[in-house]
């Protein structure tokens, strides 16, 4: 899916989600993500790697005072690498798949259901809650680019009701298994940045669970607009640039010093 936007400061936003390298660029140049950097620092991408390998090197150790034969351990390893990436590819597929169906469908585009039973369960639930709710689509998957903060991200949907006298809900899909502080960090950074660069005030903020699991209903989570979740994103901004500068020292202190540590 590709969207080609002007904001209201006259910035060219391009949106390229199947994009290799930056998903975003604007005015030509490419921009890094809201998500990407407070998923640096909240997700802790770098611990879940580093605990993902003591576990293997762990069950490697396992095997091995066991006497198993190396070439039957790698083996098993390999196995289980790979599996783990084939759930981890499938959970990032259908939470995408779910993203772009949303999209056509709030649009008018009447796309055709799934074929993926996971997916058409959670389509099958989307429409449901959404008929139920009763929302009328301001707008639909809306890139952002915050000259301010210099980031990039992109809505999953504006929304309004006839009772709410043109007051304005956004809406943030999600297929996790729970509700996560990045997500509050993430939707009230959005709202600020639709604020900043586009005419949109924002009145409301709801994260909607859309479950993978067959045994859950599509809930939904509304926040009080407050400043602590942008907070949040402030703090992963400024750790960013504390990381960036710091790598930047080091690499020097290497050179200067030529040693490695």
């Amino acid at each position: 899916m590709t969207i080609k936007i002007v904001n209201k400061l006259n910035n060219n936003i391009l949106f390229d989600n199947k994009a290799k390298g930056f998903r975003y660029k604007v005015d030509g140049v490419g921009k890094k993500s809201v998500t990407t950097i407070i998923g640096n620092h909240q997700n802790k991408n770098g611990l879940l790697y580093w605990k993902r390998k003591m576990v293997l090197d762990g069950l490697k150790d396992v095997l091995l005072k066991k006497n198993e034969p190396i070439d039957k351990i790698n083996t098993l390893i390999k196995e289980v690498v790979n599996r783990t990436e084939e759930m981890e590819s499938y959970a990032r597929d259908v939470g995408t798949n779910l993203h772009e169906w949303i999209d056509l469908y709030l649009k008018g585009k009447n796309p055709t259901m799934p074929e993926e039973k996971t997916l058409k369960r959670m389509v099958d639930m989307f429409k449901a809650w959404w008929e139920e709710e009763k929302f009328e689509v301001v707008v639909s998957e809306l890139p952002l680019y915050s000259p301010k903060y210099d980031l990039a991200g992109c809505t999953d949907a504006l929304v309004t009701k006839k009772a709410w006298k043109g007051k304005n809900a956004l809406l943030d899909w999600k297929s996790s298994k729970d509700f996560y502080v990045d997500q509050a960090i993430q939707i009230d950074t959005y709202r600020r940045f639709i604020e900043e660069t586009t005419d949109f005030k924002i009145h409301y903020l709801w994260i909607v669970n859309i479950p993978k699991d067959p045994n859950k209903q599509v809930s939904m989570m509304r926040l009080k607009m407050e400043d602590v979740y942008f907070k949040g994103f402030k703090a992963s901004r400024f750790l960013e640039n504390l990381e960036s500068k710091f790598n930047k020292k080091v690499s020097k202190w290497k050179k200067e010093n030529k040693q490695d540590v």
